[in-house]
């Protein structure tokens, strides 16, 4: 069942139940008002009676003290004539019928019997309702008994009138109610359709729908949350499709990269296993194979050195950067041949894991000498910068187009192929320095600018040489 249709009809119900109950209430407490001030008029009507009756006996006692029954029976007689057969009414002497012009059965009669006081009883006589009131006197040891009937039919015809209209305007509320829901609903749970047929859109793979509905209330929350998780799914999925396109990627140009030298090994040593070539042929083809080997040996470091970078292997110290920056000078400058390192190193103390950092720097370094810098030389720079510590790498080699300039960090990447495999690059270098930087919270600022160079910089956080 639809959540439109529940609303209908639980609202439906709800008003059903409550306008019922409340009109059979104001129903009942009118009828039992209206009963309560006619039963009141005739308990007065019939004292009246009484007393008229009483005051006609005291004037028709005999000398003996009797009651005369024929002059009872006479004035009850005149008393009804005078209002014209309209007034019904029993005299009883000692359970003695002395006059009466109406029938009254057994049970009512003993019911009566039983009380000198004034009661009542409601009776249906041939579909018609009637009050008997009941009361006595006793006068010189003799005991009168007046029963009076009043019909308050009218009573129970206008409460039945009452419950007739009353369902009539029931049934006119209850449709016209229907109607009025029926229309809200559809309007209400407009909003709510919408966001269904748009998540059944996203199921299709319509990532790029919005729902567009204008809204202050809880709907228009839910429709901007609603839009929000469209997005973060679509930016998601695009993640994903971009992770999974650099993990291909990552793949063939890995395979790439096996296959060229693997490739050359086989060819080389072929020769080598053929015999059929000279002395220096067999020399140049075992270098051939050594240099292609010694590529796949550096290139599986560089993997390890990939995947075993974590938190869990950084490990934090203070290091005096001028006495950090001259070890490093001395262990590669020489490794460098005719690429001049020049140091330009401001004093400063840097928290750091000395090993990733050194890691790093000659990764940057190696980078650096292979983009054939024009001038000869390759500078580090380090100098105190907004409560941080700034180290560059810079060259005036090759330089990055623009646009490569944010690719350049993925594994196996690189902009002039053929170019980089002739100078040993393998595209895991800036990959690993990138990881490296992360490790530190950090990152690689690259600046570089087509055959004038590149600078790499990232900013480390400062520690307290005294400390």
């Amino acid at each position: 069942m639809k959540f439109g249709v529940k609303i209908i009809i639980s609202v439906i119900a709800i008003i059903t139940i409550i306008f019922s109950i409340a009109g059979i209430i104001i129903i009942k407490s009118n009828f039992e008002h209206s009963l309560e001030k006619i039963i009141n008029q005739n308990i007065e009507s019939h004292n009246l009676e009484r007393y008229g009756i009483e005051n006609n006996i005291d004037s028709n006692i005999d000398k003996n003290g009797n009651i005369s029954k024929e002059n009872l029976s006479s004035y009850a007689i005149s008393f009804v004539s005078y209002l014209a057969n309209s007034k019904k009414i029993s005299i009883y002497i000692e359970n003695e019928k002395v006059y009466s012009n109406f029938d009254i059965d057994e049970e009512s009669l003993a019911f009566f019997n039983d009380s000198k006081e004034v009661k009542y009883i409601i009776k249906e006589i041939d579909n018609l309702k009637y009050m008997l009131v009941s009361s006595s006197v006793e006068i010189n040891n003799q005991r009168i008994t007046l029963i009076s009937r009043y019909d308050i039919t009218d009573i129970f015809i206008e409460r039945d009138r009452q419950v007739a209209f009353f369902y009539k305007v029931d049934i006119s509320v209850i449709i016209t109610v229907s109607i009025v829901i029926c229309v809200l609903t559809v309007f209400l749970t407009r909003p709510i359709r919408k966001l269904n047929e748009m998540s059944k859109k996203i199921t299709k793979g319509s990532y790029h729908e919005r729902v567009n509905i204008k809204s202050n209330d809880e709907i228009g929350e839910l429709t901007i949350s609603f839009n929000q998780m469209i997005e973060t799914i679509e930016n998601k999925i695009k993640e994903l499709e971009l992770s999974v396109k650099r993990k291909e990627e990552f793949i063939t140009n890995f395979t790439h990269e096996l296959k060229n030298p693997m490739t050359s090994i086989i060819g080389y040593a072929d020769i080598l296993r053929s015999g059929k070539y000279d002395k220096e042929t067999d020399i140049k083809s075992a270098n051939y194979i050594f240099n292609e080997a010694k590529r796949l040996e550096i290139l599986a470091h560089k993997l390890m050195d990939l995947m075993e970078l974590s938190n869990e292997n950084i490990k934090l110290e203070k290091i005096d950067v001028v006495c950090f920056m001259n070890k490093l000078y001395k262990d590669i400058h020489e490794s460098l041949e005719y690429i001049e390192l020049k140091l330009e190193i401001e004093d400063g103390c840097i928290i750091a894991d000395k090993v990733l950092l050194e890691d790093c720097l000659r990764n940057l370094i190696d980078n650096s000498k292979k983009a054939n810098p024009k001038d000869k030389m390759i500078k580090v720079l380090g100098k105190n910068e907004k409560n941080k510590y700034k180290i560059s790498v810079e060259d005036k080699g090759c330089g990055i187009p623009k646009e490569d300039i944010p690719r350049v960090l993925e594994s196996f990447y690189m902009v002039d192929k053929a170019r980089a495999r002739d100078s040993g690059r393998n595209g895991i270098g800036l990959s690993i320095c990138q990881k490296i930087a992360n490790l530190h919270n950090t990152r690689l600022i690259i600046e570089s600018e087509l055959n004038k160079g590149t600078c790499v910089s990232f900013y480390l956080e400062v520690g307290n040489v005294e400390e």
